[in-house]
């Protein structure tokens, strides 16, 4: 269910960990932000992950796994 394309280096996992500890979760953010451009990707989201962090511009959710993936960036 989880695109594994957008899977992200150990390194990042790391500093995603970091990041996600310190700051809200911000997953129902992501949700609402692609259910106007993306709607499948909205559900999968909000199906598939179970946590959502910004870091440099991009959106990063996690799995069931503890992997990050991201989902969305800005640029």
């Amino acid at each position: 269910m989880v695109n594994t394309a957008n899977s992200v280096p150990e390194a990042l996992q790391a500093s995603l960990n970091e990041m996600a500890e310190q700051s809200a979760d911000c997953k129902e953010q992501v949700v609402e932000l692609l259910n106007g451009e993306q709607p499948a990707k909205s559900r999968l989201v909000d199906l598939a992950y179970t946590q959502c962090t910004w870091w440099e511009g991009c959106y990063y959710c996690r799995d069931e796994a503890k992997q990050w993936h991201r989902v969305k960036c800005f640029i």
